[in-house]
């Protein structure tokens, strides 16, 4: 049988790798959370975007990102 690789919780300060991009999480809130997204890890984003935890949750699930450390 396979396993579900869980997902880690989402937190203040992660950054998640999808294909030709990074999202880096700037704020957490109860239901909305803020993030950047980027192009190359390390660049200065030009705005912060702002979405629903669930919202943010499901786009990183199907664009299959992994947590960068």
């Amino acid at each position: 049988m396979k396993q579900k690789t869980q997902r880690p919780p989402l937190a203040k300060g992660q950054v998640w790798k999808i294909d030709n991009a990074y999202i880096q999480i700037v704020e957490l809130g109860k239901t909305l959370i803020q993030y950047k997204m980027l192009r190359q890890q390390g660049q200065k984003a030009v705005k912060t975007q702002m979405t629903g935890i669930g919202t943010l949750e499901a786009y990183l699930k199907t664009n299959a990102a992994q947590l960068v450390d």
